[in-house]
């Protein structure tokens, strides 16, 4: 999914968000504040973890391109790649290699 700060504002209002719903808002938020706090995405590390009912892990080093998110929804765990102009399941990238 493609980083629009419209939808993020739009997903702020909407309110009572479902599981995928709050996936996805969480990782547009983060990406957002990546960009208003004006940060080089390939020269930054992240590290960021958020705890509660829907726990996440943002993790990239200096250099890369690509960042990993991981997600635990009732003990499943689905993971994530993004940058600052999106992100995608990693699930959905593996297939590529099939």
């Amino acid at each position: 999914m493609k980083y629009s700060e419209i939808e993020v504002k739009k997903m702020l209002k909407a309110g009572d968000l479902s599981l995928e719903e709050q996936i996805k808002f969480n990782i547009l938020n983060f990406i957002r504040t990546i960009y208003l706090n004006e940060l080089d995405f390939i020269g930054s590390s992240f590290g960021s973890e958020f705890f509660g009912e829907l726990p996440m892990t943002f993790k990239k080093n200096p250099g890369q391109v690509m960042g990993l998110i991981t997600a635990t929804i009732n003990g499943e765990v689905q993971k994530y790649v993004f940058n600052d102009k999106g992100y995608e399941p990693l699930e959905d990238l593996l297939k590529l290699l099939k």
